[in-house]
């Protein structure tokens, strides 16, 4: 089929090419109307790290290697942000409706390269349930860091704190 051919296959037809491109974005516009809202909260945190206070101070390791153990820990964090380990606890406190999976499929948590921050966005079809889920996760993440041991080698023990919810 040539070009001249099929620019005047369209050329006759189009009254019908129109009339189907104006059906389906009234389809698509009446499918978005019926379709429910998705909600989006996000939470930051902020990984320190400080001393346990004991007796004698542990010996230092250098700073590049203080920073990889350091940066290691957020990011472990990080990506146990939808494990059951701290959706099951959520899901507990929040007497919500869903699996672990369900939950964890709502949760998206990432830290950057060189940072100490994590940041969590959480999506749910009640903008409440989405804040609060994010709420709990934070809490939870900060539970799980006072009873965690400080990274091997560091001597210095993970705190998390929210800066932005």
């Amino acid at each position: 089929m040539d070009l001249a051919h099929f620019r005047d296959t369209i050329g006759r037809r189009w009254p019908i090419v129109l009339a189907l491109t104006l059906l389906c974005g009234a389809l698509t516009g009446v499918l978005a109307e019926r379709r429910p809202p998705v909600y989006r909260a996000a939470t930051q945190m902020i990984v320190t790290f400080a001393a346990e206070k004991p007796a004698a101070p542990p010996p230092r390791p250098p700073a590049d290697e203080a920073g990889r153990l350091m940066q290691r820990r957020v990011k472990t964090y990080a990506t146990m942000m939808n494990t059951p380990r701290l959706t099951r606890p959520v899901i507990d406190s929040l007497g919500l409706p869903y699996t672990t999976d369900d939950l964890a499929g709502r949760v998206v948590a990432f830290s950057t390269v060189d940072s100490l921050a994590i940041d969590v966005a959480v999506t749910d079809r009640s903008a409440d349930t989405a804040a609060a889920i994010a709420a709990a996760l934070a809490v939870e993440l900060q539970r799980i860091a006072e009873r965690d041991l400080p990274p091997a080698g560091l001597g210095l023990k993970a705190h998390v704190a929210v800066v932005r919810a």
